[in-house]
């Protein structure tokens, strides 16, 4: 007794299946060794990394540009408190040395 059905022995449906499989597999084992196909997957794969680069390199330059803008926002609000905390160190000093 065989433990493997013979083609004759496998339903239309199992047959199907065998035959759509074996085709997969050609069709797979021909787009390996295709040339222009190789090709082809060279090329997306080049312009996928491009296009990745370039939005990397967007995302830094508007990193880098917030972060600049926030710098110079911190730096007027830090020479804003500043110039209010000498006008105010003025206003006291200026009292102080007034006669009473």
């Amino acid at each position: 007794m065989a433990t493997t059905p013979n083609e004759r022995e496998l339903s239309r449906k199992e047959r199907a299946r065998q035959i759509r499989r074996a085709a997969y597999l050609r069709a797979k084992e021909r787009r390996a060794t295709d040339p222009r196909f190789l090709a082809m997957k060279e090329t997306a794969k080049r312009h996928r990394r491009e296009a990745y680069q370039v939005a990397k390199d967007r995302v830094k330059t508007a990193r880098a540009a917030k972060k600049h803008a926030q710098k110079e926002k911190d730096e007027t609000d830090r020479a804003a408190k500043r110039a209010a905390a000498d006008e105010k160190l003025k206003s006291k000093v200026r009292l102080a040395s007034e006669p009473q």
